[in-house]
């Protein structure tokens, strides 16, 4: 988990919590504009050429819009081509901007369009790995040094070239760290989250009455062997059937371990849980994490109560004959029906980014479909497909 931690985006490891913050890059071009404004206009910054630094300020919004665009659920992944375009072109408003400048001195510290490159980082920050980060911010940092050094340094004297780059830097080697660091903290936890149990809520016991609770339910796996060994030691003779009766034992034991270890996820994320888990072949371990945390953000929802008549739910996982995994939910829940509407809506549009030919509908039995297959296969939007009892309706189980 902790390398593929690397290679995951906060996206791809959770959906669901970013669903709320699905336009930071629109934040990000808003911020840019507003800055470069008042960078340009109040603070006297346009220099000689202020049409050339308002082309270079419409060139550094146009990225941060890019991302915005291209990081919208039906367009798929955010992939590093994708982020190598905006990167390109936010290095374009650098050089265009450091052009207009040329042959002038200005402040550095009051220049806008490093600010610009970072607030980028900041727009991309979800959608790419700690990799992709580190990579995306390696090219603006190398862009950046050579645009300063070439047309930056010769026209200004006031500071030494290398404080000169670590100053007008600063902003973008902060977003390059900063964002590695979020991505790979935000990554991990996630992935952590994302498997452990569905927690039922209850009357927390005394210290005490948790160890002897664990105490009960331990003695309760031993005691046969430890009636055995007692049996053994009392007669102090150890027969044939001893023998085989210790093999037995042992067969017994090795298969509960072994059961325990072998359990697919789903089986762990459904233990204490009214959960039904059918998957034979173990489909389960071949979903993605976006797509285990898109569904067992459908179970907490629905069932993750501390009253255990609030709901119950059928997981069936099966192979399609053109090779994809084809998942079903059945989840029966007593919310009223706006609250599972409320509940389940930014789940539906998470998935739909995630998974092929979904279909769900609502009413006393939440029913949901979906298959995973690859990447390569063009997604279908959400469909909603008609009531039970209307032609061509499916029958929940």
């Amino acid at each position: 988990m902790m390398a593929t931690a690397w290679s995951r985006s906060p996206w791809d490891a959770d959906p669901l919590s970013w669903f709320t913050t699905p336009n930071l890059p629109l934040a990000a071009a808003g911020l840019t504009l507003v800055h470069g404004i008042l960078t340009l206009g109040p603070a006297g910054q346009a220099g000689s050429r202020p049409l050339v630094q308002a082309a270079g300020l419409a060139l550094a919004v146009i990225a941060q819009l890019w991302v915005h665009v291209v990081t919208r659920p039906r367009r798929g992944p955010f992939t590093v081509v994708r982020g190598l375009v905006g990167a390109t072109v936010a290095s374009a408003a650098l050089v265009v901007s450091a052009i207009g400048y040329r042959g002038e001195a200005f402040s550095l510290e009051l220049w806008w369009a490093p600010l610009a490159l970072a607030l980028l980082l900041l727009a991309m920050a979800p959608y790419v790995s700690a990799v992709g980060m580190a990579a995306l911010g390696s090219v603006l940092l190398v862009v950046g040094t050579a645009t300063i050094l070439l047309l930056v340094v010769p026209d200004d004297a006031t500071w030494p070239p290398f404080s000169t780059v670590v100053i007008t830097l600063f902003p973008i080697i902060a977003g390059t760290v900063g964002g590695v660091v979020m991505i790979r903290v935000i990554t991990v936890v996630l992935s952590r989250w994302s498997e452990r149990p569905l927690e039922v809520t209850t009357a927390r016991p005394a210290d005490d009455d948790l160890v002897a609770a664990v105490d009960r339910a331990t003695s309760d796996r031993i005691s046969p062997a430890v009636a055995f060994i007692r049996a053994v030691l009392d007669r102090g003779v150890i027969t044939e059937g001893d023998a085989l009766r210790a093999a037995a034992l042992a067969e017994h034991v090795r298969a509960e371990l072994t059961g325990e270890v072998d359990r697919t996820w789903i089986e762990r994320v459904a233990d204490g849980r009214a959960v039904t888990v059918d998957d034979p072949d173990r489909l389960a371990e071949c979903l993605d994490l976006a797509q285990r945390t898109a569904m067992r953000a459908l179970l907490d929802a629905l069932l993750g109560h501390s009253d255990p008549q609030l709901g119950s739910a059928r997981i069936e996982l099966r192979r399609t004959p053109d090779g994809a995994i084809a998942v079903a939910l059945r989840i029966r829940s007593t919310l009223p029906e706006g609250r599972r509407e409320t509940f389940l809506a930014p789940y539906y549009v998470s998935l739909q980014s995630t998974v092929e030919n979904l279909r769900w509908r609502n009413g006393p039995v939440t029913a949901v479909e979906f298959e995973v297959a690859g990447m390569a296969r063009p997604r279908s939007a959400v469909q909603r497909t008609p009531e039970p009892g209307t032609p061509g309706g499916p029958v929940a189980r």
